[in-house]
């Protein structure tokens, strides 16, 4: 039983995604606070399923699809949030959509052709700089939530500035990069061979 921790973590961050995001766009004080909250709580499961799966030597097909595809839904849930709230643009969000869940399909359909594909390492660095912007963004939400003197004015400033804009477009453009380098390391001509 232990040794199914890390993946029962892996799809509790799948649970907890959508129960964030309902709570975070809520526009309720309480239940954006909680959703801040549930985003720690999810992200710390990001950490504690990879470390917990190599301590207990628990490494599973299973968990090597679940963990990532736990990820995506996680940062997919509060980026789309952010678009609602409008602190990000669409456009931007639908080209990190489009890269992270068309690489989990592709992992599929090589599965299926019993081709092992392989995460590089600027895709786990891009899966924390998305978690990070995220985590950026939510304590920002959360001080102001928590009623300690942000006033609205300078909420606005902090959330809907050039610095978010500009930290999306470098994120949006390190994702991209980390699908061609995706594509390349992981020679996707052969699966359609």
């Amino acid at each position: 039983m232990i040794y199914h921790i890390p993946n029962i973590l892996s799809m509790l961050r799948i649970v907890l995604a959508p129960v964030f995001f309902f709570m975070l766009i809520s526009g309720n004080k309480n239940f954006i606070l909680i959703s801040c909250l549930i985003y720690l709580v999810a992200a710390i499961t990001d950490y504690f399923d990879g470390w917990l799966a190599r301590r207990l030597k628990a490494i599973s097909v299973l968990g090597n699809f679940l963990d990532p595809l736990a990820d995506k839904v996680l940062t997919s849930a509060a980026l789309i949030a952010f678009v609602m709230l409008k602190i990000i643009p669409l456009w931007m969000v639908i080209i990190i959509l489009i890269r992270d869940f068309g690489t989990t399909f592709l992992r599929i359909y090589a599965d299926n052709q019993n081709i092992p594909m392989r995460t590089s390492k600027s895709a786990k660095i891009k899966t924390f700089l998305q978690m990070l912007f995220i985590a950026i963004i939510l304590m920002i939400i959360f001080l102001f939530h928590l009623d300690i003197g942000i006033s609205s004015e300078l909420y606005k400033d902090l959330i809907y500035n050039d610095f978010i804009y500009y930290g999306m477009m470098m994120l949006v453009v390190y994702t991209v990069w980390t699908l061609f380098e995706y594509l390349i390391h992981n020679n996707i001509i052969k699966l359609w061979k």
